[in-house]
């Protein structure tokens, strides 16, 4: 078990990681706001564009979340490393 979590808790994957987790709520962000710079914001969360934008939010910050948590887990396991 520790030598799974000595494994999953390397720096380039939480590197990854974070970056993917990134990348999604930014995704998310662009795909729930395609307007102008001067253009109202159109709410509509129930449109398919609505629910792929809160969907990739959300993934994003599960994946951002699981990065923060094998960060953590690294600093535990870097006594035990060989």
């Amino acid at each position: 078990m520790i030598d799974l979590l000595i494994q999953i808790s390397q720096r380039h994957i939480v590197i990854a990681l974070a970056v993917v987790g990134a990348l999604l709520v930014t995704a998310g962000s662009l795909v729930a706001k395609p307007r102008g710079r001067n253009e109202p914001e159109a709410n509509e969360p129930d449109s398919k564009q609505g629910l792929l934008a809160k969907r990739l939010t959300t993934v994003g910050y599960v994946v951002t979340m699981v990065s923060i948590a094998l960060f953590i887990v690294a600093g535990f396991v870097s006594d035990l490393r060989p």
